[in-house]
């Protein structure tokens, strides 16, 4: 049975995520000056401390991965170039993203509130998806920009004035609530159908806004999670080409070269996109110039400006790994993705066996495997390792396995108590509620 601080401490969690995905103390100074959400964060892991409930998984087989990244990261200061950034930003921030997997390991433990965290992360989301597209489409907001050579510039939208996302952080989360929308959620009812059709012009008009060709990427990978998942992959096929000529059609003539330089060199803002390609080069030395131990976790920018000249955090997360934490490092991190993986696979497995396909443990595992799949794309165009993505996912990985087995377990033990019962002899056929129970047994 669940304790009393072990529900209170769920209901911190929430409203943590509220505020973090929100950004409440920014919207609300009130909050930012008693700095709400560290008073929360030390409550929650109080309140986890102090349950019995949740020594069990505080170091499981995935967590040791994390673990060990913050025992080297600390064990490496007297041998790293910047120790003070380490200390002051690097493992601070690293803490800030990790305390997720925790959080949602120790917290979510059953099929209700792994729906909850859900429903907040979708929600919350969509909110910062639908604000800044509302803001531009009232008053003009786009909030960034980017050169398109000869002295011109696009605008860009990213996130509202109270979030601190670019336009390619943006791009990100209409790519990330995509799987969740189709799998989770339109399959509900046909309420919930309509408004997935309702929001998807919707999310693909604001992706459009983002000029960010890193996360068309994102969206064509996705959709291609889908078809591969799909029974009707024709009908995919011809509703995909059907959809991507209407979209480039309607797209203007800005919108039109950004999206044609991810594949032509011709195109005006070609430039860029091989800036990208070039980036690798010059993040792969910085990263050689301290290959095993790196030059301290959350010094990448750092490191880019000392060694290359370059004043900005490499947009590769795995380059952004190497150059912090080095090989060791590096190795540790796709240790912990690859038993986020196994966590995935397992429960996917044990899901189609013993469940129907209606099942929201059955949606929610499509839903996060497109995820995951999408998003080791995006790694090639962005940071990440403190960033909260991985570690919340992660921790997912560990509760959907978890609580599939659970369900595997009960299902079992009610077909073993389960009573050999007469068979009824039905007369007329015409009584299909009866005949559809007969069908059962």
């Amino acid at each position: 049975m669940t304790k009393p601080d072990d529900r209170f401490a769920f209901f911190l969690f929430v409203f943590y995520l509220i505020s973090f995905f929100l950004r409440l103390p920014a919207r609300f100074s009130v909050l930012g000056i008693i700095r709400a959400d560290i008073i929360l964060v030390l409550g929650i892991l109080f309140l986890i401390l102090k349950a019995s409930t949740g020594r069990d998984n505080w170091i499981d087989s995935t967590s040791r991965y994390l673990v060990a990244i913050l025992v080297f990261s600390f064990i490496s200061l007297p041998l790293v170039e910047w120790p003070g950034s380490v200390i002051n930003e690097g493992i601070v921030n690293f803490i800030k993203g990790v305390i997720f997997y925790f959080f949602t390991v120790n917290l979510v433990r059953d099929v209700k509130r792994l729906k909850i965290v859900l429903l907040v992360f979708v929600s919350c989301n969509l909110v910062r998806i639908v604000e800044p597209l509302i803001l531009n489409l009232t008053t003009g907001y786009l909030g960034s920009e980017t050169y398109l050579g000869g002295g011109s510039f696009a605008g860009r939208l990213s996130g509202a004035p109270s979030d601190v996302i670019n336009p390619n952080g943006l791009a990100f989360l209409i790519a990330t609530v995509f799987p969740f929308l189709h799998y989770v959620f339109a399959p509900i009812n046909k309420k919930s159908l309509i408004v997935y059709f309702f929001l998807i012009p919707v999310l693909l008009y604001t992706m459009g806004l983002t000029l960010s060709r890193s996360g068309v990427l994102a969206l064509g990978i996705i959709a291609f999670g889908v078809w591969w998942k799909s029974t009707h992959k024709l009908l995919l096929i011809v509703l995909g080409v059907i959809g991507v000529t209407v979209i480039f059609l309607n797209l203007n003539d800005v919108q039109k070269d950004r999206y044609l330089s991810i594949v032509s060199t011709d195109a005006r803002q070609s430039a860029s996109a091989q800036g990208r390609i070039e980036g690798w080069s010059e993040d792969f030395k910085v990263a050689m110039n301290r290959p095993i131990i790196g030059h301290g976790l959350g010094t990448s920018r750092e490191a880019n400006w000392n060694v290359a000249g370059k004043d900005q955090i490499s947009h590769i997360l795995w380059m952004e790994i190497w150059q912090e934490i080095g090989l060791i490092g590096l190795v540790l991190f796709i240790l912990y993705l690859s038993a986020m993986i196994r966590n995935f696979r397992e429960a996917s497995k044990l899901i189609k066996e013993k469940l129907s396909t209606d099942d929201f443990l059955y949606r929610s595992c499509q839903a996060m495997q497109v995820w995951l799949l999408m998003n080791l794309l995006f790694s090639l165009a962005s940071y990440g390792l403190k960033s909260y993505e991985w570690y919340l996912f992660g921790g997912l990985s560990v509760v959907l396995l978890k609580v599939a087995r659970m369900r595997v377990a009960e299902l079992s033990e009610n077909e073993g108590n389960k009573k050999p019962e007469k068979q009824l002899a039905v007369q007329p056929s015409w009584r299909f509620g009866l005949a559809r129970r007969i069908n059962r047994l």
